[in-house]
């Protein structure tokens, strides 16, 4: 990072950056994680809610916002079965997991994907234990810190 840049600006050229560089791919439990290629819009507000039910629709351009913040998106499908609902909704609004944001996605196969700064996470089976895992590891980074 450039010095004397905010270390927000960093996170924000990550996004920008997400897709560069080659793919490189490892499990975590039953899941992949990969370099993140995916984009996502960008607006200058949060989500009104860290978790989004199946049912709701999901603001895709806040999650780009939130992201620059150092946020991990979580990406389920909205068929998952009503306990592992439950349990992800528990831990993305649990404040102990940190800066966590989710909703369904309708065009999504597996199911849960989850993505920061630099990375995807997806499972094609609900693994919150490999969910927790990512998350941490992110938020152990330092690059995850978001501007003061």
């Amino acid at each position: 990072m450039t010095p004397g840049w905010p270390t927000g600006v960093g996170v924000v050229a990550a996004v920008a950056l997400a897709v560069a560089g080659g793919e490189t791919a490892q499990a975590v439990g039953s899941c992949q994680v990969r370099d993140r290629t995916e984009t996502l819009l960008l607006s200058t507000n949060h989500p009104r809610t860290d978790f989004f039910e199946p049912t709701d629709q999901v603001p895709a351009n806040m999650f780009g916002h939130v992201i620059g913040d150092g946020f991990v998106i979580v990406q389920y499908s909205p068929g998952l079965p009503p306990d592992d609902l439950s349990a992800l909704r528990a831990f993305v609004t649990d404040p102990k997991s940190g800066r966590v944001s989710g909703g369904p996605n309708r065009d999504q196969t597996e199911q849960l994907k989850a993505i920061h700064a630099y990375s995807t996470f997806t499972c094609t089976t609900f693994d919150l234990d490999a969910l927790r895992q990512f998350t941490t590891g992110w938020f152990d980074d330092p690059h995850s810190k978001p501007a003061e």
